[in-house]
């Protein structure tokens, strides 16, 4: 086996330190084994029974944290019958673990000492873990905006936790200038190791379906590797002559960050450049997804399609489905949330599967914070800016602010006394600081949860708040 480049089929040997080809182009796996029903290791826990199709050297001991078959529970939502692969009982509580556990085995039995990685969340938790329980130092950079529940079980696992500012974008160019200077870039996009042990969501359906191959699987999609590890695993079974169809799959994404659904509407080969918008499904954020074109051909090769759900109907589904005992985080919702909208195509007779991607206990139930109120209301009615503009207005209001303070004090010759200028002032500065963070991409209260950490671990250090 080795990697080859998916633009000029450059091949590379499995163990370079390169993430992408010299063309700029992304890899794949070459020379992955098919699917063989009599290679299947019955005794093996989880993924671990498909380790004959999986890309470990000969050498390579599996680094495990007991990973199991994940179920697949029925469950139903206004008359539409559905399955549940519950993934996020994979140990970190999501299902990146596949991946993770391949690509971290295969790290390990290369000698790899130090990775590095961007992620929303969820893969930078799970090779946190992973490569703790290998021994292999990790650094993960995460969008400040990121869940502070993922942030937390990041550095947990002993990582060390990057913010990044801004957009999840700006997070990717920092590690990649990480990785320029040595360390190997363990991406869970760029990098095929790890896509490779998502097949393995397909193989376990087809058994757990008793041999048989759903007909509809509905699935975010933000990078998309979960619908294309879906994808080839089903066409592994296909290609061994174990099925006779891949199912029909079903990309969903939310509204304000959905260039895979523009580019499917509007007939496109490639994803169609979008503003990166703020969506409470964070780990489909994606603006520019890196294999794009291939996931836009499986969708339209098995005939299904490519949705975007509003935040609204995103919540509403994350609370439907907890309601019947299931609970997922926003960026899994989005999938439940499309349901409703594939009712007129998905018959009453059909398997359908809804892979539960992330735990709920990732993400705090949503609560409408000051930023989002803002954010809608300058998208609502167009007073979105530059941030530089936002800039100026910011120090426009605290001016006002700084003159009903001296005004309610006779500038100096009276008692401070609150006024009702001065409160009508303070919040024209607040508007102002959240259209100003929504405009850098910045959640104000990640920035603060920092700030105030910052200044208790000075006060512990030094005995003040402030910086030297």
């Amino acid at each position: 086996m080795n990697l080859r480049c998916t633009l000029c089929n450059r091949t590379y040997p499995l163990d370079t330190r390169r993430w992408r080809c010299e063309c700029g182009g992304a890899f794949d796996v070459a020379g992955l084994p098919g699917f063989d029903p009599a290679t299947v290791d019955s005794s093996a826990p989880g993924l671990w029974r498909y380790r004959a199709t999986l890309p470990l050297p000969e050498n390579a001991t599996p680094v495990t944290l007991g990973e199991v078959t994940t179920p697949l529970v029925e469950a139903e939502l206004d008359g539409l019958r559905f399955h549940c692969k519950v993934e996020y009982l994979s140990p970190t509580g999501s299902f990146k673990d596949r991946g993770t556990a391949v690509l971290v085995s295969v790290l390990r039995a290369l000698g790899v000492q130090k990775v590095v990685e961007d992620s929303s969340g969820n893969a930078g938790a799970s090779l946190a873990a992973y490569t703790a329980r290998a021994g292999i130092a990790c650094t993960v950079f995460v969008p400040a905006h990121a869940s502070p529940a993922k942030q937390a079980q990041i550095a947990a696992f002993g990582a060390q936790l990057v913010r990044v500012p801004g957009p999840r974008e700006n997070a990717a160019r920092a590690v990649q200038e990480a990785a320029a200077e040595g360390a190997y870039y363990a991406s869970h996009y760029y990098n095929p190791l790890g896509l490779a042990g998502l097949r393995t969501i397909a193989y376990e359906l087809w058994e757990q379906l008793g041999r048989r191959v759903p007909d509809n699987v509905v699935l975010p999609a933000g990078h998309g590797t979960l619908l294309l590890g879906i994808y080839r695993g089903f066409r592994d079974l296909k290609q061994a002559g174990l099925i006779t169809r891949l199912p029909r799959l079903f990309a969903v994404q939310a509204q304000p960050c959905a260039p895979l659904h523009a580019a499917f509407i509007q007939g496109n080969a490639e994803p169609i450049i979008v503003e990166e918008g703020a969506t409470v499904a964070e780990g489909v954020r994606i603006a520019r997804p890196l294999r794009g074109q291939e996931i836009l051909a499986a969708v339209r090769e098995t005939g299904g399609q490519v949705l975007a759900v509003p935040d609204e109907e995103t919540l509403a589904g994350r609370d439907a489905l907890a309601r019947r005992g299931l609970y997922v985080e926003p960026t899994s919702a989005v999938a439940i949330a499309a349901l409703a909208h594939l009712r007129p195509v998905i018959g009453a007779d059909e398997i359908t599967v809804v892979p539960l991607t992330g735990s709920g206990f990732k993400s705090p139930l949503h609560q409408p914070r000051f930023q989002e109120v803002v954010r809608d209301f300058v998208r609502q009615h167009g007073l979105l800016h530059t941030p530089e503009t936002h800039a100026l207005d910011l120090v426009s209001e605290v001016g006002e602010v700084a003159k009903e303070v001296l005004k309610s004090t006779d500038y100096g010759q009276r008692p401070f006394a609150p006024t009702p200028e001065l409160a009508d002032e303070l919040g024209d500065a607040l508007y102002a600081l959240a259209a100003l963070a929504d405009s850098c991409g910045v959640d104000l209260e990640q920035s603060l949860e920092g700030v105030l950490h910052k200044y208790a671990a000075r006060l512990e250090s030094t005995g003040h708040a402030g910086s030297d």
